[in-house]
């Protein structure tokens, strides 16, 4: 953020009631072009939640306090899902995820600066680099962690949060005619109506999670019974006070305590990942579940044995996708663009384990765009010719 934002700008508009949000209805109705962008508390919360709803219009910038306009936050679902009106984020894929769980809003009309600055072949393609690089602004860093559920909210967090739409409407004139003179608009097209599709699904807990963990592979069976109790002791503890797990207790601290369980809350804090502050806090209950995991066995999970053509069916199901992503790095620096914009990662992935032969059974699996059609059907179907069959529904 800069030290200050310019004088000439209107003030910022924010939302916080009914009639606040049906005067926001009523000034963005008539504009085509709206930035938007969101904040989330993830730093700051055991299951993050929409704070804020940015939306510039026009020459004013609106903020919009979702935690205090509760259900009403759903009457922008028809304007949000009118392809009419242009909706410009830069990076949508997480902010349309947020709206979709935390408000019901589907977005549609979407125009994605950061998708189109790839497309475009810049190499700066993060929204603080577009905002120095295009109109020397150099947004501050302080408030990228902020906690945006705490209120009331600070000048700097208003003013950080409205730098980050205030110059989307702007951006979505220029980028458009650039694409357009290079002949991309198509292709961006398609890769934003992908993106309103394909709308990333939250990933629910995963109560497995410590397996993961640095180091836990080492533990024997009973130190990963206790690494799974200190774990499952962690989330909850972390959703009775509603903070992240790892402001309860490191990964670090978790695995030390499981691989050499101390006998005191003086031993506990000399432990790597705990310290004095975390062994005061919460000796006395790690203490009770390492005391009540003594004895247990949690055995390692060990792959189900497969059948050796299960085995080659999976190698090479394994080797064809591993070609079909050297076909699209190479292709991708033929063209001078990002891999990811040639074709996504989980159209890639539906393309190998179908294995399409000829041109209608690509189009059958993956929608090619014209520009896709005329840049990258050809060598993709050469490459396919190429590859031996792995079986059908053979995993990618």
């Amino acid at each position: 953020m800069p030290d200050r934002i310019p004088a000439d700008w209107p003030p910022v508009r924010l939302v916080e009631d009914e009639a606040g949000l049906e005067t926001a209805l009523s000034a963005w109705r008539g504009v085509g072009v709206l930035g938007v962008d969101t904040e989330a508390n993830s730093f700051h919360a055991y299951r993050e939640r929409l704070c804020l709803l940015q939306v510039t219009a026009g020459e004013e910038d609106w903020i919009l306090d979702p935690i205090a306009l509760g259900a009403e936050i759903e009457r922008l679902r028809p304007l949000f899902a009118d392809p009419g009106v242009t909706k410009v984020f830069h990076a949508a894929e997480y902010d349309l995820m947020l709206l979709r769980r935390e408000a019901g809003l589907e977005v549609r009309g979407l125009f994605d600066t950061q998708v189109a600055m790839t497309l475009l072949g810049h190499k700066r393609t993060g929204l603080a680099s577009l905002l120095e690089d295009t109109y020397g602004v150099a947004p501050s860093k302080k408030e990228q962690r902020s906690d945006w559920g705490k209120r009331p909210l600070s000048p700097r967090q208003i003013a950080y949060a409205r730098l980050d739409t205030h110059f989307l409407p702007d951006l979505h004139a220029r980028l458009s005619r650039e694409l357009e003179e290079k002949g991309m608009m198509e292709h961006a097209e398609h890769e934003f109506r992908r993106l309103e599709r394909e709308v990333l699904e939250p990933k629910p807990p995963d109560p497995e999670r410590w397996r993961k963990l640095k180091g836990a592979k080492a533990l024997d069976d009973e130190g990963r019974a206790r690494l799974q109790a200190l774990f499952r002791w962690r989330e909850s503890e972390a959703e009775r006070r509603d903070v992240p797990p790892f402001k309860v207790l490191g990964n670090e601290g978790l695995v030390a305590l499981a691989a050499r369980p101390p006998r005191s809350v003086k031993e506990l804090a000399g432990l790597p990942g705990i310290g004095w502050k975390t062994a005061k806090r919460h000796g006395e209950a790690l203490l009770r579940i390492l005391d009540e995991a003594r004895g247990n066995k949690v055995e390692d999970l060990k792959a189900p044995k497969v059948s050796a053509a299960e085995r080659r069916r999976r190698r090479t199901a394994r080797e064809n996708l591993e070609a079909l992503r050297r076909w699209r790095s190479d292709r991708a620096r033929e063209l001078d663009l990002p891999s990811e914009r040639l074709l996504h990662r989980r159209q890639l992935e539906a393309i190998a384990r179908a294995l399409p032969r000829d041109r209608e059974a690509l189009l059958a699996v993956v929608p090619l765009d014209p520009w896709q059609e005329e840049h990258l059907a050809d060598s993709l179907l050469a490459v396919l010719a190429s590859l031996p069959d792995s079986g059908e529904g053979a995993p990618a």
